[in-house]
Parts: structure tokens; sequence; C-alpha cells
């Protein structure tokens, strides 16, 4: 069985991102509230939490090692257990940072918070539903992702199961590329009803940062996009993934900005990790602002618009009226939000993003054209902001892996020039935009 996104296309990202311990608990859970709420779907609402020890046993997936002949690997539990780092997550908040972030917010013991816990493990506040094999502390385990396991646990595992039937046992549905962002991004970004809020950010928690193609493939994979795959399910296309996460993303942010929680309830300020961090933070002693416009508005805070733009640039050469729609939108957001909240072109955005540009996503095709598009588009975006931040940069470059891992004869012919690419955004604080766009020119 091969697999049609082979993990060395992301050598260089995981490099990247697996320096230092600060990136490792970035990876792991970043919100405030849980990766899958325990009452959040009807199907679900009775079911009980069984634990990775239902999952765990040789004949079930609890192999070392993949067995030959199987459709299914049964090896997902060793993979998860040795190589995840969601396997891990409940540790992090026993370490000496964790219990640092957790006296400046006032809190007690993180691994007795919910707060922490609804994040860095599958937590289950009540006690009827935890079955005798769950453990807070394994961490983020299959269930945070699968859903609770008691109705479906034994009959997923039977001949005739088929993914719908078990999806009518309140197995959690992973293969909709858009619910599966939602999922991920729930902690990995957040959404109206939690976040890591700038009180989180300024006692200490990780910058959040994610793309559901790049973070997807990093994770050690316990699947293997095969025939049997393709015919379950459906390929795997990294651009369409990209431009779904993107998609995802920005509805999640729309509704973040109009949501009441947009200024925390408690001041007149506005809850400021929606917004640009560096509209206003830089490093004075490398003289940043030397080198910066700030559009003309230092110390005005921005709102954070990355997946607008990067879906605005994505799409420029593939449906460029679409694109400059999403552009003209986003403008009046920036614009008017510290004037008035920007409620109507936040709602005119919110309607275009949801009728036009994730079905547009969702069905993206994996012909050339369509990557040497997106190539385009993010290279020339690129080379059009001469003040790109690093955050931005970064994003863009997981954009141009997905457009390049999805033609194989792209991915040939550009692999030196991605490389240049990625060889700018490896460190944050030597990042050079000078160096990034030049890169990025020679995809353009």
């Amino acid at each position: 069985m091969q697999s049609s996104t082979p993990r060395s296309r992301h050598t260089t990202v995981e490099r990247l991102l697996a320096k230092g311990s600060e990136i490792v608990v970035a990876l792991l859970c970043c919100s405030t509230a849980a990766l899958a709420n325990p009452d959040s779907q009807d199907t679900t609402s009775a079911a009980r939490y069984m634990g990775t020890g239902s999952c765990s046993s040789s004949n079930c997936h609890g192999s070392v090692n993949p067995l030959k002949g199987s459709s299914v690997l049964q090896n997902e539990y060793h993979t998860w257990l040795k190589h995840d780092r969601h396997s891990k997550a409940y540790t992090a908040l026993t370490t000496s940072d964790a219990k640092r972030m957790a006296a400046h917010l006032k809190l007690g013991d993180p691994t007795k918070e919910a707060q922490c816990l609804t994040c860095h493990a599958t937590y289950v506040p009540d006690k009827a539903r935890r079955g005798e094999r769950y453990t807070v502390e394994d961490g983020v385990s299959c269930e945070s992702c699968h859903g609770p396991a008691e109705k479906w646990l034994a009959s997923h595992s039977e001949s005739a199961a088929t993914h719908a039937r078990n999806l009518t046992h309140g197995l959690a549905d992973t293969v909709s590329l858009e619910k599966r962002a939602t999922l991920c991004l729930s902690c990995h970004y957040g959404d109206e009803n939690k976040r890591v809020t700038h009180d989180l950010y300024g006692a200490g928690h990780p910058r959040l940062r994610f793309e559901l193609d790049t973070y997807g493939i990093l994770q050690p994979k316990h699947w293997i996009v095969d025939e049997d795959y393709k015919t379950r399910k459906e390929d795997y296309i990294p651009l369409r993934v990209w431009f779904v996460g993107q998609a995802v993303q920005a509805e999640l942010l729309l509704q973040m900005l109009r949501s009441p929680h947009g200024n925390n309830n408690k001041s007149l300020f506005p809850e400021l990790s929606l917004f640009d961090c560096f509209s206003c933070h830089h490093n004075l002693s490398q003289e940043q602002w030397k080198a910066r416009s700030y559009g003309g508005t230092p110390g005005t805070l921005q709102v954070n618009l990355t997946p607008l733009r990067l879906l605005q640039a994505g799409l420029t050469s593939i449906e460029p009226s679409l694109a400059r729609e999403l552009g003209r939108l986003s403008d009046a957001v920036q614009q008017e939000f510290a004037q008035n909240g920007a409620a109507q072109a936040i709602s005119e955005l919110s309607t275009l993003i949801h009728t036009r540009v994730r079905p547009r996503a969702v069905a993206l095709p994996s012909d050339s054209t369509t990557c040497i598009g997106a190539l385009k588009g993010l290279s020339q975006y690129s080379t059009a902001t001469p003040t790109m931040k690093f955050e931005f940069a970064e994003q863009v470059g997981m954009g141009l892996q997905a457009a390049l891992a999805t033609s194989p004869d792209l991915a040939t012919r550009y692999t030196v020039q991605l490389k240049r690419v990625f060889g700018t955004i490896e460190n944050a604080e030597k990042f050079s935009p000078e160096r990034f766009i030049e890169a990025a020119r020679e995809l353009q």
C-alpha cells in the first residue's frame, strides 16, 4: 500500500516545528475548551467514553507493526502512544512551565483545572459517562477525535460494518474535510465558545499556529491512502485540504468577531487575541520598526485576517472574481471593525465563504492548472507585501507546499525553490521579509 502523500514531503516543516519545547506544547493544546465537547452531539449525548485500553489489544488496534493483508493497519494505538504528541498532552500540564502559567492566571493545579484539561485530555467531567478503562491521564486520545465509543466500539469491527452505519452509532465524522477542520481548529485556533485569550498569551501560553494539511501529515498517520481508502472515502488532495482548512478558519474568525465575547465582557477593550500582535509588538533590539510601514497607522490595532488573506491570494488566479470580492469585504472589515464592529461586512463575508468559498474548496480539482494558479497567487501576494510578517510567511510557505505536493511533476520541478522558501522561515527571530520575498518570487 502506497500513500499518495509521502511523509517526506514535510521534512523541512517538521524540523521547523520540532524546535524547542514551546512548539511541542503549542502542537498539543492551545484552547480553553474541549477538543470534543462530550455534550455537543445529540448522537453521542448518552454514550460513555471507554478509554484507550478498549482499543489497545493486539487483534484490535494495538499491534506493534501494520498487519499485512488487512484494510486497517491495526497498529493505530501503538502509533498514537509512541509517536503522536497528542498522547503526551496531559503530561504537558505537569511541567513547571504549566504550573507557573496557571499561577499567573490565579488557577490551581493545571492537571485538575477544566480550563486546561479540556484540550490537554479527553476530558469527561460527568463520571457517569466514564467507562472502566477511561483515564484522563491518557491525554488527547482516540475518543477526542472519534467520539465516545460505547455505542460503536463493538459494531464498527463487524464484517458488515460500513462508515455510514458507524456514524449512526455515534462515530465522529472525520472523513468530511470540513468537519475534520472544525474539530482540529476548535483547539488549534478556537471558536466563539473557546479560545486562547490575550490573558493566556500574557501568562506565557505559546503562539497558536495550525494548517490542516501540514499538521495532519506531520502527525504520524494511522491510515494509508491506498485504493481501499479512496473507494471507501476519497483521495487525499493536499491543496484541497489546505483550502478547506483556511475556509473553515476564516468562518471561525468571523464568528468570533461578531460574538459578544469579542470584548470579553470585561471592559471597553476588545479581545486582543483577535488582532495582529505585530501591529503593535515588535523587537526593538532588532529595530524592526525601521523596516515596517505599519500601513501608515503604527500602534493601531489591526484585525488578524490571515485566513481570509490566504484564501484571497490562493484564489486570485483560480477564480479572480471571487478573490476580488474576498479582498473587498476583508478590507471593509479591517477599516470598519474598530469604528462600528463591521457588522454588515462580516455578515456578507460569512455568507460569501459559506455559499461560495467552502463549496469551491471542497470540490477543488488536483490538476496542474489549479496547482499553478495557487502557486502564482500566493507568491504574487507575497512579493507585493514588503513588510511581510513571519507568521503570515509561515502560512504562505505551507500553502505553497500543499500546491506542489498535489502535483508530482511540479513538486519535482520546484524542489529547490520550495527549500529556499522554507529556509527563510526556519527561525522567527532571524526572519527577513526581503529574503522570503526573493525566495517566493522564484515560484511566481
